[in-house]
């Protein structure tokens, strides 16, 4: 497969992030998703466009005002715009499809993205909810890379050989300025992706010179 590292056995890393209503996966929900493929230089690919929508609240009642002060979404906007949810399930369906992943040797199930993500852990519970257990397992990986993972294994290692810990804090903000990549921070979920698939790929550098 085209794009890929060999490790990546035929699987897809995309970076994945998320912007919703709250905090609570089992009570909120996702307003914006960017599923972003990356290549075998941890940059976007420029064959696939990436997966990047608004899902209309099923529940806007449940909107958490101080969550959209964070995120500075415009959820009654979204609420009209946005796609309805089981649609927005065929539209992901449909986008898999174009990333042409291949199948196993058996034929059994075609292989499937690899998540990369900041807190991936809170996306993925929102992910969950909005696809079911059955559909998500279709097509993510049980695996996944981290950034905040890796800072944390950056700084502990760091402390293990006797030296200065990298990083004092690791929300993806603050990864960014410290290893001086260039940011604008909107709570957009495209724009995140973009700037975690740049931190991962200079983390893996920083691994790599020691």
């Amino acid at each position: 497969m085209k794009n890929s590292m060999e490790h990546w056995n035929g699987s897809q890393m995309c970076v994945i992030d998320t912007e919703t209503t709250g905090l609570d996966p089992y009570w909120h929900e996702i307003l914006q998703i960017c599923i972003l493929p990356l290549d075998q230089n941890i940059k976007p690919r420029k064959d696939v466009l990436p997966f990047y929508i608004e899902l209309r609240p099923e529940h806007p009642e449940r909107i958490d005002p101080e969550a959209m002060k964070v995120n500075r979404l415009n959820a009654a906007k979204i609420s009209q715009r946005g796609f309805d949810q089981e649609k927005a399930k065929d539209m992901l369906r449909e986008w898999y499809d174009k990333l042409e992943l291949p199948f196993t040797k058996s034929g059994n199930y075609q292989k499937r993205i690899i998540p990369l993500g900041q807190n991936f852990a809170f996306d993925k519970a929102f992910i969950l909810h909005w696809l079911g257990v059955e559909m998500y397992n279709e097509f993510f990986e049980y695996h996944y890379a981290d950034t905040m993972n890796t800072a944390h294994y950056l700084n502990d290692r760091a402390a293990m050989h006797g030296e200065k810990v990298p990083f004092s804090k690791i929300n993806l903000k603050y990864l960014a300025s410290t290893l001086k990549i260039p940011h604008e921070f909107g709570h957009d979920a495209l724009q995140d992706c973009l700037v975690t698939a740049e931190v991962y790929r200079t983390l893996l550098l920083r691994g790599l010179l020691g």
